[in-house]
C-alpha cells in the first residue's frame, strides 16, 4: 500500500476550515480545472456515512469513483474511503488542528493501492504520487487564497 501525506497552515480560523472542507462544491473550486472533478449528486456537505461519487478526467480517460464518509469528528477529522473505483483501495484522511501560533494546520494522508491488471501497467504508484502532488499544491494554494482573506 503507498502513503502519500501533506500538510499546509492556514492562517484562517479551524472551524471556517474544516466547514470549507467539507462542502463538495468547494472542492470544485479548490481542485485543479484539468482535472475536470464533477460530482454527482453530492450531499451539500460530509456527514458521518455520506456516500457521494464524482467523475475525473485521468490519464486519457473519465474515472468515475464512489465514496463514502466512515469517520466525522466535526472539527478535527473525516475520512473517506473508496467504496468503488479505478484504484484497488483508497483511504483519505483529513486533520485539521491548531498550531501554537492559533493557525489551522490541514493533514492530508492518502493511502491506496494502484489498479492492478494491464491499466496498473500505466497508472503505476509513481504516476499517481506525482499526480497527487502536483493536485495538492494547486489544491493549498486556492485553499490559502480563498480562506486567508475576509471571510
Amino acid at each position: 500500500m503507498a502513503v502519500f501525506e501533506t500538510s499546509l497552515v492556514v492562517n484562517a480560523p479551524l472551524e471556517r476550515v474544516f466547514d470549507f472542507s467539507i462542502r463538495p462544491a468547494n472542492i470544485s473550486r479548490i481542485s485543479p480545472p484539468e482535472l475536470g472533478l464533477k460530482f454527482v449528486n453530492p450531499p451539500e456537505a460530509y456527514s458521518m456515512g455520506a456516500k457521494f461519487e464524482f467523475k475525473v478526467q485521468a490519464w486519457g480517460t473519465v474515472q468515475t469513483s464512489h465514496f463514502e464518509i466512515v469517520e466525522f469528528d466535526r472539527p478535527n477529522l473525516f475520512i473517506e474511503v473508496q467504496l468503488k473505483g479505478p484504484m484497488k483501495s483508497w483511504r483519505h484522511e483529513h486533520r485539521f488542528a491548531l498550531n501554537a501560533d492559533g493557525q489551522t494546520v490541514v493533514t492530508n494522508r492518502i493511502e491506496f493501492t494502484p489498479p492492478g491488471g494491464l491499466v496498473g501497467l500505466l497508472v503505476t504508484e509513481a504516476k499517481i504520487l506525482d499526480s497527487m502532488e502536483d493536485g495538492f499544491y494547486h489544491r493549498h494554494q486556492q485553499l490559502k487564497k480563498l480562506l486567508e482573506g475576509p471571510a
